[in-house]
C-alpha cells in the first residue's frame, strides 16, 4: 500500500459537512456514540497489516499499542502474530481466539504466574530478559511437560525515538542484557532441560524517524552471534529486530517501510554470509505503525475562554484519556470536525477538563475559525498508545471505540460509565430505592392477576425483540397456582399494575444447588406503552430488597446487546456486564447474542433490609 501522507486516516476526508471517515461523518458518529470517541479506519489497519505481511517474513503486532478483542482479531486474520507484554494482554489474546503458537512474550519483569500461563497456553517464542528469568521459566516449563523456545533479548547499545522516555536500546536501559553477559546466559539456557534458545532479540526504541539506527542494530547483532557461534557453538535460528517505526502526528516524515524492509533484510542476509553465518528468520515488532494514524479522536468544545492573553478551548476528554502530551510532551494534529463556517484563523491551546494546570492536549494550535461551545474537534493519529494508556482519572471513564468501514460504524469497545468505575467495590451499593410513577403499584403477584399478566406477557413476546418468549404458552391456571405462593424463600414474582392491568412483570428465583444457593436468577419486561416511566426500576428495587431478605448475595440477569436501555436500568442497580453468550438465543429471525450481567448485594446481614422476611 502506498505510506498514508500526513496524520490522518486513509479514508478521512474534510467536506462540506466536516470530517468524515470510513465514509460515516464525525457528527453522526459524535451523535450516536458520544464523546470524547475513538474512531477507527478498519481498512487502514487492514492494509498497514497487508503491507507488514507482505514486507517481512514474520511481523508480530505488539497488541500494547492498542488492545481490545476486534483490533487482535483483525490482526491475526491479516497474516500478524502478536506480541505481549503481560499477562493481561496474554489472556486478551487467547480470549480473542488467537492460538498460543502465534503469541510471542516478552516484558523486563514477568511474574512466574505469567510464566507458567505463557508455556501452559504453548506460546511460541519467549524474550527472556535477564539470566534469572532463564532458571524460573525452565522450572515453569518443566511443571507442564513442555520444552519453551526462548530469545535472548539484548541490550545492542543503541537508543532511538521520539524522547527518552521510550528509547529502549541505549545503555542504561532496563530491558534486556548487557553484550558482555549473553555467552554465559547463553551457555545456561543450553543447560538448561526444559528451554530452547532459537535466537537473539533487540530492540532500539520508539517512534523512530530513521533507517540508520536500525541499521547499525543489525551489525551489533550479527557480531554478537558470530561472537556467541564462536564461544558457545550457537548458530540463531531467529533475529528479532524488534518495532518502534515512527508515523506522523504532525509534521514528521514516517519511515517507508518499502525502502526500510529490504534495506532491513539485505543488511541481515548479506551480513550474516559475510560472516560465514545462517542467514536467521527476521521479525519485526509493529505497533504504533499499524494503529497509529488509523484512528483520531473526536472531542466535544466545553468552555472557550481569554487567559493571559491565550485563548484556552477545554474539551470533554483530556489527559485521562491521552496522556502522551503531559507525559513525552507528544504533539498533535488538531481540526475542527463539524461543518466549516466563515471566520478568520485563530490559535487556541486545546486544554482538558481534568484538574491537573498540566492537562493540555495540543499547544498554539491554529484553527481555520474559531470554535465555541458544542462544537467538534477531531485529534489525528490518536491509534497507539491512547487508549492503551487511558485512566479512570477524576473518575472520567475511558472512552467509546468505534470501528468505521464501507460507510458503517461498529462499536469495539463501549464507553467506560459509572457502574463499570464501581466494579472493584469490594463492599455493594446502598440499596437503591425507586419509586413507581404515580398510579402505579408494584407488589407480589396475585391469583387474580394471571389473565391481565398473561395479556401483557404476549404484547412483549410479540414484538420478538427484548425476552426469549414469543409464544406465550402458559396458561392462566398455571400462573394463579404460582402467583398463590408469590413471595417465598425461593423466589418472587412480581406485578406493576395501573388502573387493575398489569404493564409490567419480574420473576426472580434462587438456584437450587446448594453450592450457589446465594445466587438468584431474574427476568422482567415492561409493555411498550409504558416504558421509560421507571416502572422497570421499580420492579428491580422490589426484587433486590426480597433477594436482600432471604440471603441472596448474588443476582444474574441475560439482556440482549441491542436492548440498550435495559442494560442502562440494569447498571442503575449495580450490575456490571461478564460475558457475553454468542448465539445463545435462536429467535425466529435468526441468532441472538445474550450479555450475561450480575450484580453482588454482599453477604447476608450487609443490606439495609437483611434479615427482614416477607410471608
Amino acid at each position: 500500500m502506498p505510506e498514508p501522507t500526513g496524520p490522518w486516516p486513509a479514508s478521512a476526508r474534510f467536506g462540506p459537512e466536516g470530517l468524515a471517515v470510513g465514509g460515516v461523518s464525525a457528527r453522526e458518529l459524535a451523535d450516536e456514540f458520544g464523546t470524547p470517541l475513538l474512531v477507527v479506519d478498519e481498512e487502514h489497519v487492514r492494509a498497514r497489516c497487508r503491507s507488514f505481511a507482505a514486507l517481512f517474513p514474520h511481523p508480530l503486532y505488539a497488541v500494547k499499542a492498542f488492545t481490545s478483542r476486534q483490533m487482535i482479531r483483525l490482526v491475526a486474520a491479516e497474516g500478524l502474530n502478536v506480541l505481549v507484554a503481560t499477562g493481561g494482554e496474554l489472556e486478551a489474546c487467547l480470549r480473542a481466539g488467537v492460538r498460543g503458537d502465534r503469541i510471542a512474550v516478552h516484558g523486563n519483569n514477568k511474574s512466574d504466574e505469567e510464566l507458567e500461563l505463557a508455556v501452559a497456553s504453548g506460546v511460541w517464542l519467549v524474550n527472556v530478559d535477564n539470566p534469572e528469568e532463564l532458571e524460573r521459566l525452565d522450572r515453569a516449563a518443566r511443571r507442564v511437560g513442555a520444552t519453551q523456545a526462548v530469545l535472548l533479548r539484548v541490550i545492542p547499545g543503541i537508543g532511538a525515538g521520539a524522547h527518552r522516555a521510550i528509547q529502549t536500546g541505549g545503555a542504561g536501559t532496563k530491558f534486556g542484557m548487557p553484550l558482555e553477559v549473553v555467552p554465559d546466559a547463553l551457555r545456561r539456557a543450553t543447560e538448561l532441560p526444559n528451554v530452547r534458545p532459537v535466537g537473539i532479540h533487540a530492540h532500539i526504541g520508539s517512534q523512530v524517524l530513521e533507517a540508520e539506527p536500525y541499521l547499525a542494530a543489525v551489525e551489533v547483532v550479527l557480531d554478537l552471534l558470530e561472537r556467541l557461534r564462536a564461544e558457545v557453538g550457537f548458530e540463531a535460528e531467529i533475529v528479532d529486530l524488534g518495532g518502534g517505526f515512527g508515523v506522523a502526528y504532525t509534521d514528521e516524515r514516517p519511515l517507508e517501510l518499502d525502502a526500510l524492509a529490504p534495506a532491513l533484510l539485505a543488511r541481515i542476509r548479506e551480513g550474516a554470509v559475510a560472516r560465514g553465518l545462517p542467514i536467521p528468520h527476521v521479525l519485526v515488532e509493529p505497533g504504533r505503525s499499524v494503529v497509529g494514524a488509523a484512528m483520531v479522536t473526536l472531542y466535544r468544545v466545553g468552555t472557550v475562554k481569554e487567559s493571559d492573553g491565550r485563548t484556552l478551548v477545554a474539551v470533554d476528554g483530556g489527559m485521562s484519556d491521552n496522556i502522551r502530551p503531559m507525559l513525552y510532551g507528544a504533539r498533535y494534529t488538531v481540526a475542527p470536525a463539524g461543518p466549516p463556517r466563515p471566520g478568520s484563523t485563530v490559535r487556541v491551546d486545546v486544554v482538558g477538563r481534568h484538574c491537573e494546570s498540566g492537562d493540555v492536549l495540543a499547544r498554539d494550535v491554529e484553527l481555520p475559525f474559531p470554535v465555541a461551545r458544542g462544537d467538534l474537534l477531531a485529534v489525528a493519529a490518536t491509534g497507539a498508545y491512547t487508549y492503551s494508556m487511558a485512566s479512570t482519572y477524576n473518575r472520567v471513564g475511558r472512552p467509546a471505540v468505534v470501528a468505521v468501514r464501507g460507510g458503517r460504524p461498529r462499536l469495539w469497545l463501549r464507553r467506560e460509565d459509572a457502574v463499570d468505575l464501581e466494579r472493584l467495590e469490594s463492599s455493594p451499593p446502598p440499596a437503591a430505592r425507586s419509586q413507581p410513577p404515580p398510579g402505579v403499584v408494584v407488589r407480589p403477584a396475585v391469583a387474580r392477576d394471571a389473565a391481565s399478566y398473561l395479556h401483557a406477557y404476549a404484547s412483549v413476546a410479540a414484538e420478538r425483540r427484548y425476552i426469549q418468549t414469543e409464544q406465550v404458552r402458559h396458561s392462566p391456571r398455571e400462573l394463579r397456582r404460582r402467583f398463590r405462593r408469590s413471595w417465598t424463600g425461593e423466589g418472587a414474582h412480581l406485578v406493576a399494575v395501573e388502573e387493575g392491568r398489569v404493564v409490567g412483570g419480574l420473576s426472580i428465583r434462587r438456584d437450587a444447588h446448594e453450592s450457589t444457593r446465594h445466587v438468584a436468577t431474574l427476568g422482567m419486561f415492561v409493555t411498550r406503552d409504558r416504558r421509560g416511566r421507571g416502572i422497570g426500576s421499580a420492579l428491580m428495587d422490589e426484587a433486590l430488597r426480597w433477594a436482600r431478605s432471604v440471603g441472596v448475595e448474588r443476582v444474574e440477569l441475560t439482556v440482549y446487546p441491542h436492548n440498550v436501555a435495559a442494560m442502562a436500568l440494569y447498571r442503575k442497580f449495580g450490575f456490571v456486564e461478564e460475558g457475553r453468550l454468542v448465539r445463545h438465543a435462536k429467535k425466529s429471525y435468526g441468532y441472538e447474542d445474550e450479555i450475561l450481567m450480575a450484580a453482588w448485594l454482599g453477604e447476608p446481614g450487609t443490606g439495609s433490609d437483611a434479615g427482614e422476611v416477607v410471608g
